[in-house]
């Protein structure tokens, strides 16, 4: 072999070696907002499980991981969300409804935006299902003059980042993130070029910006940018095929011989699927005419296999059937295979003919038994069945719910002879007892012929009266009372089932005094009213009356009537109100601290007295820890001395004012805060960064001598601002991604009983936070916590060494430069 063909074999694979951080670290994750036709995989029926299919979606890569899901159920202009996990399975409720699938990307994953897809109508079963789940939506119409325009060279595009009224900080008009070049180039790439294998090319610098270009056998290639490396003519394109397998003689499935109109389906056979392309396989709905099959719901990646069960549909017609049932994906590939099946005609049943009927009749007797009252006896009847038909017959005893059935008689008759059945009622409640009696021929239990039985029976007679009270009790009153008590009505009802007659109402004693009876008769469910009162005069004690109500007919009534004569009593008449408490800042919030009498003045009939009263002072609203003013009241519950009364229902709650003066606020540096703007925020350099500086004790609005406060002074990032006055805000945007510091500075001031004065002591808050590149922008270096101005390389989230390479590409650079010494001197 030629030296040159040695050095051209080295120089290719040095080549290509020097290449591999590019394909190394390039990024495989998918990024950007989502776009294209999102569809739903599964079968549009109940039962089914429901997924995404993102094959027409962008960003391409996305998977499950990289998006969240909404199921909604949608009833016609209602839309409900019934879910919001990766799959949802269909429920009765879908039924005849479309379902709508959204996902939105998740922005923490580098995946915007969202996409829409809807089902078709949800069926009841797989069978009945379209090959198709998701709806097919018509493309809308862009108007005229909607598109939009492109910038021209009058009217450039407006960079990020340059809005009015933005403080940038950190910008830079050069690019510092450009990567190393390769090495310097020869004076042609016609010095560079070895004899044999694939052709290189190095583009003039001047073509280049922050990435290199090289020219392999007439393809360009970009080294430095975060795009995958891909070699053209090494690329094989994907192929998509499939193939069954049926484990069977024949080579088909084999489900045999039936007979029409069988309810029995064979069992379900299996076949196995195999992809035996390059390229993931996506699976068609399948329905065929007279077999079931199981859906491929889930793509099948290449060299994978998957069981599908076949069986027979119920209710296929007579014939011999040998179907090919074929199997299609979204890429075009089709897998078939057999299935063999006989189904044979069965001839209907010859008819016989009946034989002629039995005639068996009633022709003697009545089984109405009226209706009786309850308790009553009643005698059985009698009823004749004649047999008026021409063979002869044997009949059952008949059974009944409610009636006795008896006979001395032959239950076998022939023809023209009858019999003579007992029946007598059973039932004894109130009701209803009307039956149709079934009489039954004995061989098959054929009815020949119905008897109606009728019988009911009454309520007896039950007289009863019942007063809408046990007892009366009256109000207490005192010794000496002017006025008795208000009489009360005692209503009496009817509850039996007769009228009553002879009513009267008697009291056993002289206290009481009975009045106003309303009637002495009562028909059923009537009522008959009186009053009962206790009469004046009646001396300290308690005196009960038994009061007795009776009838002709029913039994005798009895109330008890009650009423108590009391001695005069120690009577309240008011509940003084305490003096209001003032008190120090500071005191404990107990009882004693607050200073609470332990006892209050009230006044009586019989004059003042002293009461105790419990104080609730846990239920104040004192705060011991606050030095602000505080005004407030404590409830207490006053407690009666012994004998006392309060029959006009006094309140016995009472209260006192209390007031408590406030003491110095000393603000705490700790409450210094810096808000708007937070460590975890996610922020680019298109991000307008708005953030507020907050003070301790800077609300005090009422300032007492010897408080406290910190106000903001000045904040800085990569340069220092300050304040003047309130509001202390500010809005900045970093030109560089990179990590920074914020830093506020507070003043403390303290109240000289006029002005607020600075006291000299400071404090400070940071607070550190990182920016991002914005989208579509050529990445800068990333400036440090320490050095704003340090430059580092572009980090692509890959920790794979990255010294070897820089090795070899060092020593192809090495090798370049002694393939040029040596052709210089051979020339």
């Amino acid at each position: 072999m030629k030296p040159k063909k040695i050095l051209s074999v080295i120089m290719t694979f040095i080549m290509m070696l020097s290449l591999l951080p590019s394909l190394v670290f390039a990024a495989a994750e998918p990024a950007g907002k989502l776009d294209g036709k999102l569809k739903i995989k599964g079968t549009a029926a109940v039962g089914s499980v429901l997924s995404a299919d993102y094959v027409k979606v962008t960003p391409e890569g996305l998977t499950d991981d990289y998006v969240s899901f909404s199921w909604s159920r949608m009833v016609g202009d209602q839309i409900t969300e019934v879910s919001k996990e990766k799959t949802y399975t269909l429920v009765d409720e879908d039924l005849g409804n479309k379902i709508e699938l959204k996902i939105t990307g998740l922005e923490e994953l580098g995946v915007t935006g969202e996409l829409k897809a809807n089902t078709v109508a949800i069926v009841a079963t797989p069978e009945e299902a379209p090959e198709e789940t998701t709806e097919e939506k018509p493309e809308e119409a862009i108007e005229p003059g909607e598109a939009e325009e492109p910038a021209t060279e009058d009217e450039p595009a407006e960079e990020p980042g340059n809005e009015e009224g933005v403080l940038v900080l950190g910008e830079s008009s050069e690019d510092d993130g450009d990567l190393q070049e390769m090495g310097e180039a020869p004076d042609s790439a016609d010095e560079m070029q070895p004899s044999d294998g694939p052709e290189y090319s190095v583009p003039d610098e001047a073509g280049t910006e922050s990435s290199e270009e090289i020219t392999v056998n007439d393809e360009v290639i970009e080294i430095g940018t975060e795009e995958t490396l891909v070699v053209p003519q090494n690329a094989e394109p994907l192929t998509y095929s499939a193939e069954a397998v049926v484990e069977s003689e024949t080579g088909s499935l084999e489900f045999g011989s039936l007979d029409e109109g069988y309810t029995e389906i064979p069992e379900a056979q299996y076949v196995t699927i195999k992809n035996n392309g390059t390229g993931e396989l996506n699976f068609k709905p399948i329905a065929p005419d007279h077999f079931m099959a199981q859906d491929i719901t889930e793509p099948l990646p290449a060299g994978e296999s998957v069981n599908v069960w076949i069986q027979p549909r119920e209710g296929v017609a007579a014939g011999t059937y040998a179907d090919t049932i074929t199997y299609e994906t979204e890429e075009g590939a089709e897998v078939s295979f057999g299935a063999n099946l006989i189904v044979n005609a069965v001839a209907p049943l010859e008819e016989t003919p009946e034989p002629a009927p039995a005639n068996v009749q009633v022709t003697d007797g009545d089984l109405n038994f009226g209706t009786i009252k309850q308790g009553q006896t009643v005698e059985p009847r009698m009823i004749r069945l004649a047999n008026a038909g021409e063979e002869a017959v044997t009949i059952l005893l008949p059974v009944s719910s409610y009636y006795t059935i008896s006979t001395d008689g032959n239950l076998e008759l022939q023809p023209g002879d009858s019999i003579v059945l007992n029946v007598a009622p059973n039932p004894t409640e109130v009701g209803d007892y009307t039956e149709e009696i079934p009489v039954k021929k004995a061989e098959s239990e054929e009815v020949l012929c119905t008897v109606t039985a009728a019988f009911a029976i009454e309520e007896a007679d039950r007289p009863a009266l019942t007063a809408n009270v046990t007892g009366l009790t009256f109000e207490n009153k005192e010794e000496g009372y002017a006025e008795a008590p208000a009489a009360q009505t005692v209503t009496l009802t009817n509850t039996g089932n007769v009228a009553l007659t002879g009513i009267t109402v008697e009291a056993a004693g002289q206290e009481f005094s009975v009045s106003g009876l309303s009637a002495d008769a009562a028909d059923v469910n009537g009522t008959v009213t009186f009053n009962v009162a206790p009469v004046l005069g009646l001396k300290e004690g308690t005196y009960t009356q038994i009061i007795t109500v009776k009838s002709a007919e029913a039994e005798a009534v009895t109330l008890t009537a009650t009423f108590t004569v009391t001695a005069v009593p120690v009577k309240l008449t008011a509940v003084n109100k305490p003096s209001d408490i003032s008190l120090p800042n500071g005191v404990e919030k107990s009882a004693s601290g607050l200073k609470l009498p332990s006892s209050i003045t009230i006044e009586t009939n019989k004059g003042s007295m002293a009461a105790a009263v419990t104080w609730d002072v846990k239920g104040c609203a004192y705060n011991q820890k606050t030095t602000d003013v505080q005004k407030f009241s404590v409830k207490g519950t006053v407690t009666l001395p012994d004998g006392v009364t309060n029959p006009d229902n006094l309140n016995l709650i009472t209260s006192v004012n209390v007031t408590v003066r406030r003491g110095v606020k000393l603000a705490d540096a700790a409450n210094n805060a810096i808000t708007g703007i937070s460590s975890d925020g996610a922020y680019t350099t298109e991000t307008k960064i708005t953030f507020t500086a907050v003070g301790a004790g800077m609300d005090n609005a009422d300032p007492i001598n010897g408080d406290t406060r910190y106000l903001p002074l000045n904040w800085s990032v990569l340069e220092a601002r300050s304040w003047d006055a309130a509001p202390y805000s500010a809005t900045f945007r970093m030109g560089k991604n990179g990590s920074y510091t914020l830093t506020v500075t507070f003043n403390q001031q303290k109240f000289d009983g006029s002005n607020w004065v600075n006291t000299g002591v400071q404090d400070t808050k940071q607070v550190n936070f990182t920016v991002a590149a914005a989208a579509g922008q050529t990445l800068t270096p990333a400036a440090d916590k320490t050095d704003a101005n340090q430059k580092k390389a572009v980090q692509t989230g890959d920790n794979t060494p990255i010294l070897p390479f820089v090795i070899i590409l060092v020593a192809a650079v090495v090798l370049i430069a002694g393939i040029l010494v040596y052709r210089s001197k051979k020339r």
